[in-house]
């Protein structure tokens, strides 16, 4: 049964990534930019910088011409909406000067004029549009989720037969009756969006299977816990599915970042005030038998914050805006002694503003202040530093059975495992604290084994692979940014969750996305899939993508 595991989940996995890898989007051709020298520019960005400079996406080589001098977007078939940067000339659409800052609906024949250069846009010609649909029709199908549903379906079902072998009578009908209705679920959601015309499901077979190893790990380490579990699963999936929608409409999506940062800011000062403090840190509040966890909420908003259209990544007070709220942020979780989180959040702002600003040389003196930062921090937090020390020498007799406690027995029972694992329900390191959250890795190792714990980064990492790759036919640097975002957190959760349960790095008390019990975590990793969905271009792949684009 251990190697029928390995097998369904190397199927199910692997021909996930193959696809989500192998069928990205082909850019297309949106119009063209015609300047009265006879200059014909292809336009093959929904949003694209009109200037002199080489690094612009109209370029433009003229003296007359600011080095980025105007903003050109897609708003929608055959509509562009034009905004002027402040240039030393200024921009003219149909003898009518534009105010700096504001945007402008312009159309296909309107006259514009920039720094005298009379220009107009103009839609993609007819053999063009032809060409396109030939290109999109000659792009690879994402592969179809029915072998990849029936191979999950049965991977649930034995491990359904697993538990109640390796739990005997303490497995409960509650935790049995949530891994049948999670495939209930899944098969549900495929059908319905399936009957709706989408294609693209690797990204939601990915988390559904991580979802159902998360179940497993629930009940062998807290057979009663899984119901809980499977409440967050489902409040998660909703969300995604909510945001997807929501982020089909740029607008509507920029429009809502003043509420969410009152609302960030709220959650946060919440979490200071009235915040349980488990393992050192405080970034827990409870409410009657129920607790979550505020942080993980925050880091939705913080992305959606962050992000950021091509426009106003040319606004200043944009920038001070997002780089105000990231230091709040980061404050409120260095109050609550949540270091591990803090580094995740500090490492999505350094990502979010390379690709906001290009600027490295920014991003290494951030990177110099925060390392200085981070030296006060461990003189005046003593536990942090006493990880630190540790950190390599938990074998080490005094750190053994004292603050290396966790990482040995995570290390040993992870080894004892295994390629095959010993079976869901069968080890030993669930007696271990927090070996179901901070040391899950080390979990999945014991009782499903060394292959498919790999397989689990492995995913983690594909989706890192596609929200780079989404850079390319991206429909604005809002949604690209949006990915890369997610995938930053995602990624780095992964590598602390790891290398912190197996000793390269400190132990620092993170959730490994998707597989680690946790219902806040769980939720957010679910609801954070609609940042990669909103930047897959692929022709009817996305539920964030209007099915007419």
């Amino acid at each position: 049964m251990r190697w029928l595991f390995v097998v369904l989940a190397a199927y199910i996995l692997l021909i996930s990534i193959v696809s989500l890898l192998s069928t990205r989007c082909t850019p297309e051709i949106w119009g063209y930019f015609l300047v009265e020298d006879g200059g014909n520019y292809p336009i093959t960005h929904w949003e694209n910088v009109i200037g002199r400079s080489r690094s612009a996406d109209i370029n433009i080589p003229l003296k007359t011409m600011s080095g980025n001098h105007a903003i050109l977007s897609r708003k929608s078939e055959d509509k562009w909406v034009i905004k002027d940067l402040g240039s030393r000339n200024g921009t003219v659409v149909n003898g009518f000067p534009l105010e700096p800052g504001r945007r402008y609906l312009v159309s296909p024949g309107d006259e514009i004029v920039m720094g005298g250069v009379h220009s107009t846009v103009a839609p993609a010609s007819l053999e063009e549009s032809r060409n396109n649909e030939v290109m999109r029709r000659m792009d690879k199908v994402p592969v179809a989720p029915w072998k990849i549903l029936l191979a999950i379906t049965l991977f649930q079902l034995l491990t359904i037969v697993q538990l109640v072998i390796g739990l005997g009578e303490n497995i409960t009908v509650g935790a049995v009756l949530c891994i049948i209705l999670l495939s209930v679920v899944m098969w549900t959601y495929v059908t319905v969006f399936k009957a709706m015309g989408r294609k693209g499901f690797e990204m939601e077979m990915i988390a559904f299977f991580m979802s159902t190893i998360n179940l497993a790990v629930t009940a062998s380490f807290d057979p009663g816990a899984v119901v809980k579990e499977f409440v967050a699963l489902m409040l998660g999936l909703g969300l995604m599915i909510f945001m997807c929608y929501y982020l089909q409409d740029l607008d509507r999506t920029r429009k809502l970042k003043p509420t969410l940062i009152i609302l960030s800011a709220i959650l946060l000062i919440l979490n200071l005030v009235l915040g349980k403090a488990t393992f050192g840190a405080t970034n827990w509040i409870e409410i009657g038998s129920y607790t979550f966890q505020p942080s993980e909420i925050v880091k939705l908003a913080f992305i959606c914050i962050g992000a950021s259209t091509l426009e106003d990544l040319y606004d200043k007070n944009n920038t001070i805006v997002y780089a105000g709220f990231s230091l709040f942020c980061l404050a409120c979780l260095a109050l609550m002694s949540d270091f591990g989180t803090a580094l995740i959040f500090f490492a999505t702002y350094l990502v979010v503003s390379f690709l906001r600003s290009g600027d490295f040389s920014r991003l290494i003196f951030t990177g110099a202040g925060a390392g200085a930062m981070g030296l006060m921090i461990l003189k005046f937090k003593p536990y942090i530093a006493s990880r630190f020390d540790a950190w390599g020498n938990v074998w080490d007799p005094q750190y053994i059975d004292s603050i290396g406690y966790q990482q040995t027995r995570t290390m040993a029972f992870g080894a004892g495992g295994g390629l095959l694992g010993l079976g869901a329900g069968n080890g030993s390191l669930k007696y271990v604290g927090a070996s179901n959250t901070d040391l899950v890795f080390g979990f999945v190792m014991e009782e499903w084994g060394f292959i498919i714990a790999v397989l689990l980064v492995l995913c983690l990492i594909t989706l890192t692979i596609f929200a780079v790759m989404s850079i390319v036919a991206g429909r604005s640097t809002f949604y690209t940014i949006c990915a890369c975002g997610a995938a930053t957190m995602f990624l780095m959760q992964t590598i602390l969750n790891v290398f912190g349960a197996v000793d390269l790095f400190p132990l620092t008390g993170v959730t490994f996305p998707f597989v680690s019990t946790g219902g806040t975590s769980l939720l957010t990793s679910w609801a954070m899939l609609a940042y990669f969905k909103a930047a897959d271009m692929r022709r009817d792949a996305s539920l964030a993508v209007r099915k007419e684009v």
